[in-house]
């Protein structure tokens, strides 16, 4: 058994973390192209919707097409929806190639780097998918600082048009990569018949209290994180460090992401995601009662943390209720939830402001759907001992 696969998956989820330095093209997009708050919120809440598409078709395609294939098709897809949003300088552009293209490509890109990552490997599934997911936020604290820097050069849109670029790239590598590995076919490639199939899975009440606990923390988590730099700014922190609050989330969540896994092995998956409702709450509360410029930071990473965490715990869960074999499957369909919150959050959050001025209705409301995700996972039935290897 080689680590390759791992690798890959790495490289694919380390490419995709662009998604999370969203917020510091937020601004520079609002000038450039003369719009407001609400609009520029757009595209990357669209994202989020052709993200849980590609996520949930993802499952069915791995039965028609090999991995590296799907990893050169699906990046080249996705560099071209960049360079139409760099290229053509106007919001729809950026709805079309951010929004649709991209997003697609994000959500189709972390489905086939999960399942890369929970193949048969000779490290842990738990520890293996840990380090998967906290790619993805690696990407996120990499990338701001590098945007940041293309933005007073070039400006917003140089950003996307070279990240058009470095996406063809990582799809030529990881292809050709994976297609060199020859990987085993995953255990659960051939489950289900259709796209719609056992939506539900076997256990309806896990799966809907998953789902809901996903919407209320994706919810409430994309609220914040999908505005962190506007944040940071509204609450004192001055424009030109505003790109440490996305920096600082990205940082917390790759710490989450990469030791929650293994905690779901110590204290059952059903704890540490109860856990991370309550980490999501208590900051954002925290920070509307006493607001501050450190405590937004401070509450914008914890946040964060709570996310990663729950990027790493949420797949680990599945499979210990269902069995890694299904989880890819399984966790796809849950990747509609991550859809919902992730379109609303976003939206959401700019239109208070937009009516406000402010972002502090946007945190008590976000703190207060949090609690209301601490009360729907305590309902989880216990998790049976059961091995994650399959």
């Amino acid at each position: 058994m080689s680590l390759l696969p791992l690798a890959i998956a790495i490289l694919i989820n380390f490419s995709i973390g662009q998604f999370y330095s969203w917020s510091v093209l937020v601004a520079p997009l609002e000038e450039a192209l003369g719009t407001n708050r609400s609009n520029i919120s757009l595209p990357y809440s669209i994202s989020f919707i052709t993200m849980t598409i590609g996520m949930f078709i993802s499952h069915s395609l791995l039965r028609i097409a090999s991995l590296s294939y799907l990893l050169f098709v699906i990046f080249t897809l996705g560099g071209l929806g960049m360079a139409i949003a760099g290229y053509f300088e106007t919001l729809w552009s950026l709805v079309l190639g951010y929004g649709v293209l991209f997003g697609f490509t994000i959500g189709i890109g972390y489905f086939l780097a999960m399942t890369a990552a929970s193949l048969k490997l000779p490290i842990r599934p738990s520890i293996a998918l840990s380090l998967n997911m906290s790619a993805f936020a690696g990407g996120g604290l990499v990338w701001p600082p590098i945007f940041t820097a293309i933005i007073d050069w070039r400006g917003p849109h140089a950003v996307l048009m070279l990240s058009a670029l470095y996406l063809i790239i990582v799809g030529c590598i990881s292809g050709r990569l994976m297609h060199a590995a020859r990987p085993p076919a995953h255990a659960g490639a051939k489950e289900g018949s259709g796209l719609f199939s056992q939506i539900l899975t076997r256990e309806p009440k896990i799966f809907i209290l998953l789902w809901v606990g996903f919407i209320l923390i994706g919810f409430a988590a994309l609220m914040s994180i999908g505005h962190a730099a506007g944040i940071a700014i509204d609450y004192g922190i001055s424009i030109e460090q505003a790109y440490w609050a996305p920096m600082l989330i990205n940082l917390v969540y790759i710490a989450c992401a990469l030791t929650a896994g293994i905690f779901c092995d110590w204290i059952t998956g059903r704890r540490v995601l109860i856990g991370i409702a309550v980490m999501t709450a208590i900051p954002l509360l925290v920070l509307f009662v006493a607001p501050s410029p450190a405590i937004s930071l401070i509450a914008l990473a914890v946040v964060g943390g709570a996310f990663g965490a729950s990027s790493s715990a949420y797949p680990v869960t599945v499979a210990s209720y269902y069995g890694v074999a299904a989880l890819p499957r399984i966790y796809g369909r849950m990747a509609t939830a991550f859809g919902i919150s992730g379109l609303a959050g976003p939206i959401a959050a700019g239109v208070l402001y937009d009516w406000q001025g402010d972002y502090n209705a946007a945190i008590l409301i976000a703190g207060v759907l949090a609690c209301a995700g601490v009360a729907t996972l305590w309902l989880l039935p216990r998790i049976k001992a059961k091995a994650l290897a399959g």
